[in-house]
């Protein structure tokens, strides 16, 4: 059911503006990956490496892709990002550490969070300079949350974001290094970064201490490959362990050969296909951020819903988008896209009308009212906790028992050990009614109960003051 459900999408979708980014493909075309696909399938053998502790081929591949990306070393994963951030939280930071996190973060950052017993600090990021959007952290907040916070032992910060929008990663490690705090990287849609001048620098080349960057969201690899790269401030051995504990024992050495061959591309091609592509994209008028590679039409100007203009990319021009945003539409470029794919963009752009004329840039951000938010119970314990589900509008101002976010792009709505508002509640609300998928919530929220959560509060400002002073 499974293989007739993939090749009946397949008949309906005549270009990919979504990840994975080697398009339905296109990005094995002309190699051995194309027509002899299973041959490759095998396991660990006496000539074949063994990606738990590798030492011939395998580790070669790791060493080229940490001289791409600016680290002492990297590390290929087959669990996808999600697994290179557990791994990256457990070779930072111990159980019971304070550590900053990026509220736009992705939701196996608070899983980390979770099963580590980290106490996080959660830091609201200014608006984007395009409106409706979450931007970035900037170093002027992350200075004044080390200040109200100088237990904090680091931050995990997304960038770029899923739209686009790069931090100034090199300011915010000088800020945290000079603290004797750890900069983390959630770089997952930044993988293609090393390979063109075109794109932002690398997490790497700005200071970071580990970074994740997921190779199948904008390059011609396969869902569930991914990298973690590391500075001179770990050890190999270190990280290779915490890697391990995160990672399959029994890796696909398809989605090896695949990251491999897709870092390859890049540096053999990469900086002459950005070129191309961007030419290219030059005559789309669409609205970008840092990445040049995400287009962000807005259609608000027509009075189209966003849902409905995601209809009509499907529909009527069989063009699948990455998601809908508030305003209009999330769409990924890669190397791997098509002139006719382009061109076909084109023409449902001009349909809905929206993007000839465009947005404009606000470089005034605005500062939100909770720009920091500490989660009141020790994430450790909540599994301890009595919890119970009630319906979104009856969990105003109760505690958050799991994150709740929306799909995609995972970014959690509502953090673990967070008081609830009536702002959260809303967008739960709204974004339901855009049709997104809410994981962890559904109709409810799982919540602490009263008594015990008042307990629970109770103790953890106890300690977060004595951490303060």
């Amino acid at each position: 059911m499974i293989l007739d459900m993939l090749k009946e999408h397949k008949k309906r979708e005549a270009a990919s503006f979504h990840m994975p980014g080697h398009k339905n493909g296109n990005g094995f075309l002309g190699t051995a990956l194309e027509s002899h696909l299973f041959s490759f399938d095998t396991t660990e053998l006496c000539d074949t490496d063994a990606l738990i502790q590798p030492s011939g081929a395998i580790l070669e591949a790791e060493q080229r892709a940490a001289s791409l990306y600016g680290a002492r070393h990297s590390f290929y994963l087959v669990n996808g990002s999600t697994g290179g951030i557990l791994a990256m939280l457990y070779a930072a930071f111990s159980a019971g550490d304070m550590v900053l996190v990026d509220r736009n973060c992705h939701q196996s950052v608070l899983h980390g969070c979770m099963l580590l017993g980290l106490q996080p600090v959660y830091i609201t990021p200014r608006a984007s300079r395009l409106p409706g959007l979450p931007g970035v952290l900037v170093a002027e907040d992350v200075q004044s949350a080390l200040n109200e916070y100088p237990a904090a032992k680091g931050l995990i910060i997304a960038s770029p974001t899923y739209y686009g929008e790069v931090a100034d990663l090199c300011a915010i490690s000088k800020v945290l290094h000079k603290h004797g705090a750890l900069l983390l990287v959630d770089e997952a849609h930044g993988a293609h970064f090393p390979f063109s001048e075109l794109f932002p620098k690398t997490a790497m080349e700005q200071g970071a201490d580990l970074s994740v960057t997921s190779l199948h969201k904008t390059m011609s690899a396969p869902n569930q490959t991914a990298l973690l790269h590391m500075s001179d401030t770990f050890e190999i051995n270190g990280v290779r362990k915490a890697v391990n504990m995160f990672q399959t024992s029994s890796p696909s050495y398809l989605l090896l050969a695949a990251m491999e061959q897709a870092l390859c591309f890049g540096a053999e091609q990469g900086a002459a296909k950005t070129e191309e592509i961007l030419k290219s994209l030059s005559k789309i008028d669409c609205p970008r951020l840092d990445d040049p590679f995400k287009l962000l039409p807005n259609f608000n100007y027509e009075d189209l819903s966003s849902a409905d203009a995601d209809k009509i990319f499907r529909e009527k021009f069989g063009i699948y988008a990455e998601m809908t945003t508030p305003c209009g539409l999330l769409l990924m470029v890669s190397w791997c896209n098509t002139q006719a794919d382009l061109d076909l963009l084109q023409k449902a752009l001009d349909y809905c009308n929206g993007a000839s004329k465009g947005m404009e840039l606000s470089p005034t951000p605005y500062a939100p009212q909770k720009m920091l938010n500490k989660s009141l119970v020790p994430l450790c314990d909540l599994k301890k906790i009595s919890t119970e589900e009630v319906p979104f509008d009856a969990a105003k101002g109760r505690i958050c028992a799991s994150p709740v976010s929306a799909f995609p792009p995972c970014v959690p709505i509502l953090l673990p050990g967070e008081r609830i508002g009536t702002e959260e509640i809303e967008q739960l609300h709204q974004l339901k009614m855009q049709g997104a998928t809410i994981t962890g919530g559904g109709e409810k929220v799982s919540v602490l109960c009263e008594s015990r959560a008042k307990k629970c509060k109770k103790i953890v400002e106890n300690k977060l003051t004595y951490q303060k002073n």
